[in-house]
């Protein structure tokens, strides 16, 4: 969401014309198959905060948001600044992702599809590709820049 929110603010190398310019199409479109698979895995998951695993999973949900949402806004508020020009800056709406979806993965702990055994480490599995697929991807538009 936050993301929608910034997006239009986030300068024209996040924008859809430059962002998606000359990327493999291979790279998008695995980034993209495991986008839609990470969400569609993440809804069919049963969120619970019983265990010490999964509260802690709920506080690193809840952080990494924060992170993801504030690594935008910096780059909103200063676009020629240090954060927004640097790699580290640049690349952070790719890579904070990663804190909030392994909050997720610590929260899931049963699936609404039959028995699926450990529903949680196929979603962090399909999480990390698209991390992946997703960093390589802001990376590629950083060398662009």
């Amino acid at each position: 969401m936050a993301s929608f929110a910034f997006w239009p603010k986030l300068g024209s190398a996040y924008q859809p014309e430059f962002f998606w310019r000359d990327i493999p199409v291979l790279l998008g479109m695995v980034e993209n198959i495991t986008r839609i698979a990470t969400i569609g895995f993440s809804a069919i998951m049963l969120m619970s905060w019983r265990t010490p695993r999964q509260r802690s999973g709920l506080w690193i949900y809840v952080i990494g948001i924060g992170l993801y949402v504030a690594c935008q806004w910096i780059i909103v508020v200063n676009p020629t600044g240090w954060w927004a020009t640097s790699a580290l800056g640049f690349l952070a709406p790719a890579y904070t992702p990663a804190i909030w979806l392994l909050g997720i993965g610590m929260m899931g702990n049963h699936s609404m599809i039959g028995r699926l055994a450990r529903p949680h480490l196929y979603f962090l599995g399909l999480a990390g590709v698209f991390l992946a697929a997703h960093i390589s991807h802001a990376y590629l538009v950083f060398t662009r820049i």
